[in-house]
């Protein structure tokens, strides 16, 4: 993973984030669509980083609107999509539109190192289960496999449960962590996590 530059993308308040994490970065350029978000993220992360030698940009605004210019203009950081890309489908775009946006990334982001953590799935769960610990996988699981099914089960899903279309989002065969958060009593997110490095080299 490259460690001069950091652009995250969805960073909200950095609350997912350890201070020592962002500090092996030289540079991190942190972007959230609230305006909150930066005031926010500076108050948590602001003090250390700058004794740490890390210099902070924090940008407002939608940073995947800014994503094919940061990926020209900073081709040797690391892109991280911080619980952001699992939401998109709660936007205003039709779900094909969205699914479509989602699996055109890998395309986007060939050049760069990138990874995420997003929703893969969420919904209710039976009354007094206890979440199973994280496990390694790789990318592009289905929920309708034996292993999708089997994970869902320890989880204690309780069908319908709400598919958050990220199910392609990193390159098939990627390694990957799978981790339960119970959101709230009774209910459930699937958690996917992974990176990736550049995929095809900048002539």
């Amino acid at each position: 993973m490259p460690r001069k530059q950091l652009v995250l993308l969805g960073a909200s308040a950095g609350w997912m984030l350890p201070t020592d994490w962002l500090a092996q970065f030289e540079e991190v350029h942190a972007w959230d669509i609230d305006p909150l978000a930066a005031p926010l993220f500076r108050w948590r992360h602001g003090r250390h980083l700058p004794q740490q030698g890390t210099r902070l940009h924090l940008h407002t605004g939608d940073g995947l609107a800014q994503l094919t210019a940061c990926t020209r203009d900073m081709p040797e950081a690391f892109f991280w999509f911080d619980n952001l890309l699992g939401q998109l489908r709660f936007t205003d775009e039709s779900l094909n539109a969205v699914s479509h946006r989602l699996q055109s990334l890998s395309t986007t982001l060939q050049h760069v190192a990138w990874g995420s953590v997003h929703d893969r799935l969420s919904g209710r769960t039976l009354p007094g289960t206890a979440m199973p610990v994280s496990r390694q996988g790789l990318a592009g699981v289905a929920m309708e496999t034996h292993e999708g099914q089997a994970w869902l089960q320890q989880l204690g899903a309780v069908s319908p449960w709400l598919d958050h279309l990220t199910e392609k989002v990193l390159p098939a065969g990627t390694p990957v962590q799978h981790t339960a958060w119970p959101f709230k009593p009774g209910y459930a997110h699937w958690l996917e996590m992974g990176w990736c490095p550049p995929r095809i080299t900048r002539p």
